[in-house]
């Protein structure tokens, strides 16, 4: 069967954001997924479930029939290079006529020796590039979803927030602009192939961001000199390797430039940190700890 998109890491987190825009435009659409269970628990019949991996090439294969478009983004992994320049070529064989890569932020790839992530995305980029499909790039800086995680837990908790990144600013952009451009990628043909390096709309330090967290919470909120957030217990030694060197890299403050990208691709800012923190954080009510270190409220 044949189908206007077929959208890779559909059960993820930017993935489940970038199908439901897709159907809204109409548009039919085929994902690929270990979870098929979950794909029909999100969408039901609204889209062809084609169970597959990454780790299968024939499974890839498979799913690439038909589809005239690609969206192509998976995990952070030591397989990334392999995984990722295996779909292009599969894609290529079936007649995909367009890909749309999520890649790695830029300042990432302007620094392959000092990261691993960004040596394997520029790699797969260069891949791509030479496939000769015709395609979009997009390097998101840091996701608010991923990076502020700790953050928005720790002031929940009435937590001091941890700096991972000390005094550096971030332009933390949120996934759903990251969503929006890509949806818009996949549907204007016309998107430049030039790597569309996206950002929020300001940089703000952790001292920022407990200001404005304060402030919805109505209470002062402390910010750790000391700690910084713990990894997921289940990140392997590749993963843990490039969030140390994303750490490092954005210490320096690489991911404070701010771009205007989102605005000239969808013709709207980008979503502010203030409107991602008043989405997560909960009640004051609820928290009564009371947090040490720096005290920023105001």
């Amino acid at each position: 069967m044949a189908v206007d998109i077929l959208v890779t890491g559909a059960t993820g987190r930017l993935g489940k954001l970038v199908v439901p825009r897709l159907l809204d435009a109409g548009k039919t659409v085929r994902v690929l997924t270990r979870r098929p269970q979950e794909a029909i628990g999100l969408w039901g019949d609204k889209v062809e479930v084609a169970q597959g991996d990454f780790a299968d090439p024939a499974t890839v294969k498979d799913a690439a029939r038909g589809a005239q478009k690609l969206f192509l983004l998976s995990p952070i992994s030591e397989t990334l290079i392999v995984h990722q320049t295996a779909a292009i070529d599969a894609a290529k064989d079936a007649g995909v006529a367009r890909i749309v890569k999520i890649s790695g932020s830029d300042w990432t790839l302007r620094n392959p020796d000092r990261s691993t992530s960004g040596a394997a995305h520029a790699a797969v980029e260069a891949h791509l590039a030479a496939s000769g499909i015709a395609h979009a790039i997009v390097r998101p800086n840091a996701w608010m979803q991923v990076a502020l995680a700790p953050v928005v837990v720790a002031a929940g908790k009435g937590e001091d927030l941890p700096s991972r990144y000390g005094h550096a600013a971030v332009s933390y952009i949120d996934a759903q602009d990251i969503a929006d451009v890509a949806v818009h990628a996949l549907l204007d043909d016309t998107v430049s192939s030039d790597p569309l390096i996206l950002t929020g709309a300001e940089a703000l330090t952790v001292h920022d961001i407990a200001r404005i967290a304060a402030r919805i919470l109505q209470r002062p909120l402390g910010v750790s000199a000391t700690s910084s957030a713990a990894l997921p217990t289940h990140t392997d030694a590749f993963e843990r390797r490039a969030i140390g060197e994303f750490v490092a890299l954005i210490g320096e403050g690489l991911a404070a430039p701010v771009t205007q990208t989102v605005s000239r691709i969808t013709g709207n800012p980008p979503r502010r940190l203030e409107e991602f923190l008043r989405r997560h954080l909960v009640s004051a009510e609820t928290q009564k700890n009371d947090p040490k270190g720096e005290k920023t409220w105001h």
